[in-house]
């Protein structure tokens, strides 16, 4: 049973931001202009934006790395789920730590049409009915995931890179907006490395015909810390991991946030049924320190 496929071949983005018109991209460009004129926009985008410019459509291809190697498989017992009320646990939170992060200024790669809609075109978001049902917007100048909008429409941060590599699919799942609203974090304030720990959690439960929840989970993790100048992470619990660590934690995902928010007649995207919002939309201040069930 394969539950996360190492990270190691994911490709890096580019450490630096180059802005259209700018010499790095006219000598990118010029570069892979064809003897025609025409220009290769396949090798383009990936040198530009980081990602390659194909189908991403197919979700087998994320599920398994094709190796057959089992190195990473990991093999949870059913015992470990064997409480007669495995939902009826209580958590053990402690003190809110209030933080306002100031290393998180890191301005989005996202900040032109161009690099938004061909993220689009190759990276498929939207885990039920037709892909314009989530709208992605650019991100303006100046703009961080700490930024707060007090004003509608709403919308929360998201980093292309987390939903890429772990094969996400909006909206979240019930279990996951459960996550974010216990820690009280936004999507983009919880650490790639712990969405990849919730990402094989639920593909776990789902192979023991387990209905994945809070209490469940966090028998075997929490959070271990906060820090004022950080995401927040989520590690496992002492003697009690239940997953094989990963070769390669996420690396320059930080300016690969854009915005998303609620198409035409699809708020189930962040509300539910009272218009109430699923999780945090945006940067939490007080995030909570979850020792355990």
């Amino acid at each position: 049973m394969v539950l996360l496929c190492e990270l190691e071949g994911a490709k890096d983005y580019p450490l630096v931001i180059h802005p259209v018109g700018s010499d790095w991209e006219r000598k990118v460009r010029a570069h892979f202009t064809r003897a025609n004129g025409t220009l290769n926009i396949n090798s383009y985008y990936e040198e530009m934006v980081g990602f390659p410019y194909s189908s991403s459509n197919s979700e087998s291809s994320s599920d398994s790395d094709g190796s057959g190697n089992d190195s990473d498989c990991v093999i949870i017992s059913p015992s470990e789920f064997s409480s007669k009320n495995p939902n009826n646990r209580s958590l053990i939170v402690a003190d809110s730590v209030a933080t306002i992060s100031t290393s998180m200024e890191t301005s989005s790669r996202f900040t032109y049409d161009e690099f938004v809609s061909t993220f689009r075109k190759v990276i498929r978001v939207s885990g039920e009915g037709g892909e314009d049902r989530v709208i992605v917007d650019l991100v303006a100048e100046g703009e961080f995931v700490t930024t707060v909008n007090e004003r509608e429409p709403h919308y929360f941060y998201m980093y292309t890179h987390v939903l890429q590599t772990l094969n996400l699919r909006l909206p979240f799942n019930s279990f996951e907006c459960q996550i974010l609203r216990v820690v009280n974090v936004a999507p983009c304030q919880l650490h790639p490395n712990s969405w990849a720990f919730l990402k094989a959690f639920q593909i776990a439960c789902e192979d023991l015909d387990v209905v994945p929840t809070v209490g469940i989970f966090f028998c075997f993790f929490h959070v271990k810390n906060v820090s004022p100048h950080s995401l927040v992470s989520i590690s496992s619990q002492p003697n009690k991991g239940r997953f094989s660590l990963y070769a390669s934690n996420f690396k320059n995902y930080r300016d690969t946030f854009v915005r998303f928010r609620c198409g035409a007649g699809y708020p189930e995207l962040m509300f539910d049924a009272s218009i109430t919002p699923l999780f945090p939309f945006y940067w939490s201040s007080a995030p909570r320190l979850i020792k355990g069930t």
